[in-house]
């Protein structure tokens, strides 16, 4: 081997191997939810949303895996697009109504789903629309009504003193404090932006 070769071959090494770790790192499949989110926090902080959102919804619409719990990831999609209005204000208008898209979505889960449980699932929900609201500059008012009757189902939901799960016992009265925080919050805003304050809240 001469020595123009081997110097060719020193620096296809590097190159070589950059491009295995490459295509690994875009082609492996996550195995469970877990993975799933790992891997869409990487997607997200590299600024790849659109490949995020595609790493969740590939997770999602497997056939051959039916967790209910993992079909019902819209909320996490439309934290992506949140997440991208705010990184990409040229197409923030896009990402907004790509957000609420999902978050419709994600109510529409949480409905058909048994209730029975505590969940803070409607709190999520309802975040999302306030920061839509944030986002909007056309939409505001519909968005914070949105988050503000998502706000109000969720309080008679958190009811009782405590909540155990998982060897963890949390207090509830300072989650039914938070969510009374948006759904002040909200009305400040709405009062703010010039909204008409809903009835039905």
């Amino acid at each position: 081997m001469t020595r123009s070769q081997k110097i060719v071959l020193a620096l296809l090494v590097p190159f070589i191997a950059f491009a295995s770790w490459l295509a690994h790192h875009e082609t492996r499949v996550p195995q469970n939810q877990t993975e799933v989110l790992k891997r869409m926090m990487e997607l997200e902080k590299e600024g790849r949303y659109d490949k995020a959102v595609e790493v969740v919804q590939y997770w999602m619409n497997d056939g051959g895996r039916r967790v209910s719990r993992d079909e019902g990831m819209y909320d996490q999609i439309a934290m992506i697009y949140i997440l991208k209005a705010y990184k990409r204000p040229r197409t923030r208008e896009e990402s907004v109504h790509r957000s609420e898209d999902n978050l419709e979505k994600a109510l529409n889960f949480f409905d058909r789903q048994n209730q029975g449980e505590l969940s803070f699932e409607l709190f999520e929900i309802g975040g999302g629309y306030e920061t839509l609201g944030d986002l909007s500059d056309n939409d505001k008012c519909r968005f914070y009504e949105k988050a503000g009757k998502t706000f109000s189902r969720q309080l008679p939901l958190v009811n009782g003193d405590s909540y155990t799960a998982y060897g963890k016992t949390i207090r509830l009265e300072p989650v039914r404090g938070e969510v009374r925080k948006h759904l002040h919050a909200v009305d400040e805003k709405s009062l703010k932006a010039g909204c008409p304050i809903s009835s039905e809240k």
